[in-house]
């Protein structure tokens, strides 16, 4: 594997030459860049297999790197120093990232995850859903990249009515009556869709507050979407959901 690190920092462009070097096998750094303009010179002339992609460059962005490739993109981890504000945002785009100061597992692990890859699964639309995430879009313009066994989904966030668990999968629902089935827990879009008004009423199910018809009390009580579902509320989550309630 190729790797081109894209940085402005010296401690940073060294951090990871070093890494790559003694932890990731069958990895080599081709070259080190830290501006846009010699980024995309780089990798027309080295083809990387995969970047290390610093967001913040002196000459422009990341974004603006990627933006200047005709067709091939190489797999991209970024490399950020943002906020949780913003990884929230990497997160529920799908995009790869590793957070400053670097974590040697985690670099480690980003590696290996892209050499596993065996496809670019549409890097340019996940990064046109992330770069609107960044943005300071409202709420119901917000999205989240969804990758079934089959197609990857872009779906806005204002669009999902519930998940549920399913082992280690989350079956979506969304308000046009379709499931997607994504492998991955409950409890990783529950961390993901902090914040974007979602609510874990029980064990096996994260709803959208947007989306409650009404509650019912009878048999312990539960839960009536717009869309018909109902839902258990758990006894220990039943006052935090009344308290949600006295909010709205």
């Amino acid at each position: 594997m190729k790797i081109l690190i894209v940085d402005d920092e010296l401690p940073v462009q060294e951090m990871l030459q070093k890494v790559v070097a003694e932890f990731c096998n069958d990895a080599e750094v081709v070259g080190i860049t830290a501006t846009v303009a010699n980024a995309v010179n780089a990798i027309r002339e080295l083809k990387p297999d995969l970047l290390f992609l610093d967001i913040n460059l002196p000459d422009g962005t990341g974004f603006d790197v990627l933006d200047q490739m005709e067709g091939r993109i190489p797999k991209t981890i970024f490399v950020t120093a943002y906020d949780e504000y913003a990884i929230k945002a990497f997160r529920i785009s799908a995009v790869d990232y590793i957070l400053k100061p670097i974590n040697i597992d985690d670099l480690i692990a980003a590696v290996e995850k892209c050499r596993e890859q065996t496809e670019r699964e549409n890097l340019s639309e996940k990064l046109k859903v992330l770069v609107q995430n960044l943005s300071d879009s409202k709420y119901e313009d917000k999205k989240i990249v969804l990758k079934t066994l089959e197609s990857i989904y872009i779906v806005k966030v204002s669009e999902i009515v519930r998940c549920e668990s399913d082992h280690n999968y989350t079956e979506f629902y969304l308000n046009n009556g379709k499931k997607l089935v994504v492998s991955k827990t409950l409890k990783d879009f529950e961390t993901m869709l902090d914040g974007y008004g979602f609510f874990r009423t029980h064990q096996s199910h994260l709803i959208n507050l947007n989306c409650i018809a009404r509650f019912d009390k009878a048999d312990g009580g539960e839960l009536v979407l717009t869309n018909n579902s109902r839902i258990p509320v758990s006894i220990r989550k039943r006052d935090e959901l009344f308290e949600l309630f006295n909010q709205m």
